[in-house]
């Protein structure tokens, strides 16, 4: 009877919660500075490969900071991506089955969305609800939870072995908390194996279930790109990633070995924090557990672990020490590779620590780290745990932290003797296995270890500031993960350098009491008759109260960029009602330091009584215009002729230097401008279909060339035919 109700108790919510299996989709947190795709697969950024299949702009993957996509010199870099892909990978063996039935939701090579969708993965549902403390028309939020994060996407989908997944992920845009995404997992035992939601094929109990969470860490597509011109595993296992495990925080990261300084234009991007600065690879990487099942861990008489394991690897309670695996891999972690690390019945790829005078009493019988690989295997990754029994209708819990720090750590802590596990040249160099800890570089004073004397970390922050994308004091990744273990698990602030957190001491969800800074307020922008852009808001911030908001408005301060990484400029600081741009309940800031067909960025930031900012949650590129003529008049290029740069100042829609493009002015509304070479060659057809009276191009032609010195002829018609033509001059 008991198993009846559960029966109709699941398959009640299964249909509640979906009306039927859906396909592969995704939503994408961009709230904070830490954006991600998720997908309701399982997979997370985006299908595993090596990096040879690139990247989709708009579709981030492990992308810190965001907002980070920028054209160079006419080639266009999608941002500062930092993982080839992650997921959830599962292994059960129901016990109306034989064998182990797998299922690999991302993280894995050969994971491509037509493999994991019907094989590994049944999509069900994906939701992404936002709770903005202000509305979009700038008013307080009255449903806004202060115990809730900003964002949060959920998404279910159901597995051949019988276990559906339900993923919640949180994001926040303040500032101390913005660099980290918190995953909370309910994998139930539904019985449910196929892609119908609505029926249950089996109430069989699941026994020896491996669960293992799987990413591929590659700090970062853009400074790879910029120093050997493409994103790929051949130069990230050759040279520079190093892996590493941080136990005091269970945290896996992976940094790059300097940085990855601009092989061009260094000194000019460190010295004004143009695009982040010149360190174009700072970012350490990584996750951590902030909380594991041990309620259901299996226990000796249910498992099949190999007795060369039995000796060390149970606790007091019967159960295996977690984490059962954790392992580097290289970045190739092709399925029928990586498979049989969840089988409990082989002997495990790493043994267990042994070594009580290495690793302490605490560490021993728990999965090790293969630190003697962290150059040779510095990309992939994965953590499993179990083996679990999972009866018929109960859940396992899990919650993951993915995070992102510049750096894994502060000039102190180097100097203070801070070592984890890994990043040296280990077998490559023939290192001694008990001997696995190494100096944790930083970037202000490089250090020189290992047996291979390298230098690692830079001298960059003893000359250049930190880009302002690092917006408060939470700095090195090791910052950012004792910030998630303190949201998650609701205690004070603890920096675990030398206190551990033991993540299966952590409630089995998430308490997310946090600090509420205020928000940016919700700004529009438009063009005033002269062609001033003009910054408008309301009062909303002014008014906005939450229980344990850190202090009341003190000003507002208007900023401007050429893009939103910087470098910001201050246009100016408005207190309360500051009668110079308040009337009528509204602010209203005019910024007429700018040109017709000039565009840039800008941002509103709120500034407490205490100092602290908000997020820049308000960004916003806006392109100096007034309207198109109604008929056509005269068409003029500008400048013409065009002498290595434009003098153009801000940025352009696609995110070029606004000294790169031409413009064409005094456009009607509705127009098709076609581009001829000399020898009348069509170069780039330009559809300008908008009430705006100019329009910008690159010097790009429809081949995605950059144009050559010479003279164009441009030929403008009208929907109605009438035509307008000209000449200009290119000199590179």
């Amino acid at each position: 009877m008991k198993r009846q109700f559960i029966y109709y108790t699941l398959l009640t919510m299964l249909i509640t919660a979906s009306a039927g299996a859906q396909l592969r989709d995704y939503r994408i947190h961009k709230r904070g500075m830490l954006h991600e795709t998720i997908y309701n697969t399982g997979e997370l950024g985006r299908a595993y490969d090596q990096g040879n299949g690139g990247s989709v702009p708009g579709v981030p993957s492990f992308e810190w900071p965001g907002n980070s996509g920028v054209i160079i010199d006419a080639v266009k870099y999608n941002g500062q991506y930092n993982s080839f892909g992650g997921g959830l990978q599962i292994a059960a063996s129901p016990a109306d089955t034989n064998g182990v039935i797998y299922s690999f939701c991302g993280g894995a090579g050969s994971s491509s969305p037509e493999v994991v969708v019907g094989k590994y993965s049944f999509p069900f549902s994906l939701d992404r609800k936002e709770n903005y403390p202000l509305t979009t028309g700038g008013l307080p939020n009255a449903n806004y939870d202060p115990d809730e994060a900003e964002e949060v996407i959920t998404a279910t989908w159901g597995t051949p072995g019988g276990l559906t997944v339900k993923r919640t992920s949180r994001a926040w845009s303040f500032p101390d908390y913005d660099d980290f995404i918190i995953y909370e997992y309910e994998i139930t035992n539904t019985g449910n194996r196929d892609a119908n939601p609505n029926t249950i094929e089996s109430s069989a109990d699941i026994y020896d279930a491996m669960i293992g969470f799987a990413y591929g860490f590659t700090p970062s597509m853009f400074g790879y790109e910029r120093t050997f011109n493409r994103w790929n595993y051949a130069d990230f296992e050759s040279n520079d990633l190093r892996a590493r495990f941080d136990r005091n925080r269970w945290l896996n990261y992976t940094i790059d070995r300097n940085g990855k300084p601009d092989p061009q234009y260094f000194a000019p991007w460190a010295s004004d924090n143009r695009y982040g600065g010149g360190l174009l690879s700072p970012q350490a990487v990584g996750f951590l557990p902030l909380f594991y099942d041990t309620t259901h861990l299996a226990v000796r008489s249910d498992s099949r672990i190999p007795s060369t394991d039995s000796a060390i690897v149970w606790d007091v309670n019967g159960n295996v020490k977690q984490p059962f695996l954790n392992r580097l891999e290289t970045s190739n972690m092709r399925i029928a590779k990586i498979q049989p690390y969840f089988d409990v019945s082989n002997s495990r790829k790493n043994a267990p620590y042994r070594n009580t005078s290495v690793y302490g009493s605490d560490w021993v019988g728990r999965g090790s780290f293969n630190t003697r690989q962290s150059k040779k295997f510095g990309v992939g990754r994965i953590m499993i745990f179990g083996p679990y029994t999972i009866r018929f209708g109960e859940t396992v819990k899990f919650a993951i932290a993915q995070v992102a720090g510049y750096g894994a750590a502060r000039l102190e802590q180097t100097r203070s003797g801070l070592k984890d596990e890994g990043g040296s040249c280990g077998e490559l160099c023939s290192e001694s296995a008990d001997a696995p800890f190494f100096p944790v570089p930083n970037w202000s004073k490089d250090t020189t270890y290992g047996a291979d004397n390298t230098t690692y970390g830079s001298n960059y922050l003893s000359s250049y500031s930190l880009p302002v994308y690092v917006n408060s004091s939470t700095v090195t990744i090791r910052d950012v993960a004792d910030r998630a273990i303190e949201a998650y698990t609701g205690t004070p602030f603890i920096r675990h350098d030398t206190i551990p957190f033991w993540p299966e001491q952590s409630p089995d969800h998430g308490l997310y009491k946090l600090p509420v800074p205020l928000p940016s307020p919700i700004m529009k922008i438009s063009n005033s008759a002269l062609a001033e852009n003009e910054i408008i808001w309301g009062t909303g911030v002014e008014n906005f109260t939450s229980p344990r908001l850190v202090g009341s408005l003190r000003y507002y301060e208007v900023y401007k960029a050429n893009h939103p990484l910087g470098p910001w400029t201050r246009l100016d600081s408005i207190a309360i009602g500051d009668p110079r741009y308040f009337a009528g309940g509204e602010y209203t800031f005019k910024d007429a330091d700018t040109r017709v067909g000039e565009s840039f960025y800008y941002s509103l930031v709120s500034v407490d009584i205490h100092g602290n900012r908000s997020a820049r949650t308000n960004v916003a590129l806006h392109q100096t215009q007034i309207g198109g003529t109604e008929d056509l008049e005269p068409v003029y290029v500008v400048p013409n002729p065009f002498i290595v740069r434009s003098g153009f100042a801000g940025t352009t829609a696609g995110g070029n230097d606004a000294n790169d493009k031409l413009g064409f002015y005094n456009l009607p509304k509705h127009c098709i401008i076609r581009i001829f070479s000399y020898s009348g060659q069509l170069v780039q057809t330009i559809h300008h279909d908008t009430e705006l009276y100019s329009t910008e191009w690159l010097q790009v032609t429809r081949n995605n060339q950059v144009s050559a010195s010479g003279v164009y002829f441009y030929v403008v018609e009208t929907p109605g035919g009438k035509r307008n033509h000209g000449k200009f001059v290119i000199i590179q």
